[in-house]
């Protein structure tokens, strides 16, 4: 089942983030190593969103799980744009290291833009000896965004430019 929470573009919208993919995690029966990996990618892919990225009419950004049949699948949707250069940052640098960790700690990394916004799609799977997880879970969690929460409308759809990192 896909989950969809919309978090404020803020910085504090991280911790939200992890605790959403921490549960979905638990609920898709991906181990605690598995798991950690996917809280930090996603706490990247939010803090991408926030700093660099646009948010919804509503001030947000669009988080949202799935469970596939291998794992779990975290998705990150803006209004921004994104450059697909990866260059490596400079040592000196302080920021600029995000994609390169997101790739290290996913499974499947794949970065859209276009149709006026950038979708970070992340997954973890599970190793073969996990336990599987029931099929209990949840429809739409809404944060407190300011503004109007309006429908996604042709922004939810799969078009625009995709550039597959890790799969």
């Amino acid at each position: 089942m896909r989950r969809e929470t919309w978090l404020p573009a803020t910085a504090a919208s991280a911790g939200v983030a992890r605790s959403v993919v921490r549960e979905a995690a638990a609920q898709a029966g991906l181990e605690d190593e598995q798991t950690w990996d996917l809280v930090l990618a996603t706490t990247e892919a939010v803090t991408n969103a926030v700093r660099h990225g646009a948010a919804w009419p509503n001030d947000c950004i669009l988080l949202a799980t799935r469970r596939s049949p291998r794992g779990l699948q975290v998705e990150v949707r803006d209004l921004g744009t994104f450059h697909s250069a990866l260059a490596p940052a400079p040592l000196e640098a302080t920021s600029g290291r995000g994609m390169q960790i997101i790739a290290a700690l996913v499974d499947r990394l794949e970065v859209k833009h276009g149709d006026g916004g950038t979708l970070v799609r992340l997954e973890k799977r599970r190793d073969s000896g996990s336990r599987r997880a029931s099929a209990s879970g949840r429809g739409v969690r809404a944060a407190p965004c300011s503004g109007r929460a309006g429908p996604l409308g042709d922004r939810s759809s799969e078009g625009g430019a995709a550039r597959h990192l890790r799969g």
